[in-house]
């Protein structure tokens, strides 16, 4: 009785090893390929949404349920007609493609997780921690417009800093007022 369980409980770890080994690739494809539209969390937060009429899917807002692993495959592999999701077929392997909607569906849709920190040691980010007080501006929590006499000298200092700093990469604050648009040459 003992060696068909054991059996059983050897071959479902070797499985789950095998599916975490999946998603984790799909985690470095994904960072490599698909963070630029879809963002680091799967939230679609990016400075590429702005540019784009129709918006890149925002994983963590969306029904797991209405997203199934081919799924996700297909449009990874095919693309999505009328949206600017090009496919990727030729351009990543199948077993790549796999390992993204592994990953999306676990990480994003089921999990609900936020993925990875950008802002790490690994990616050149060493005590990210010292431009704490830009991170409202960065996480919209401050407009980066609002009233300077309403901001404390704390939030003076972010708002500094964040734009001395962090707004090449982080340039879609949060704004009360936007400004005019620029209009697209006809």
């Amino acid at each position: 009785m003992r060696k068909p369980l054991a059996a059983a409980i050897l071959a479902l770890a070797a499985f789950h090893a095998s599916a975490d080994a999946l998603v984790e690739r799909g985690r470095a494809v994904y960072n490599f390929r698909c963070y630029f539209c879809h963002g680091y969390s799967g939230d679609a937060k990016t400075l590429a949404t702005t540019y784009m009429d129709r918006k890149p899917r925002d994983f963590q807002s969306a029904n797991a349920a209405d997203y199934p692993v081919a799924r996700i495959a297909s449009a990874v592999r095919d693309g999505v007609p009328g949206t600017p999701m090009k496919g990727f077929k030729g351009i990543l392997s199948e077993e790549e493609i796999r390992a993204v909607a592994a990953f999306v569906r676990s990480e994003f849709l089921e999990r609900r997780a936020p993925n990875t920190s950008y802002h790490t040691l690994e990616n050149g980010w060493p005590n990210h921690q010292r431009y704490a007080a830009a991170f409202p501006f960065a996480k919209g929590e401050i407009a980066l417009d609002a009233d300077p006499a309403k901001l404390t000298d704390s939030q003076k200092r972010g708002r500094e800093l964040f734009v001395t700093t962090c707004i090449t990469c982080h340039d879609r604050a949060r704004v009360v007022d936007s400004g005019p648009a620029w209009e697209r040459a006809k």
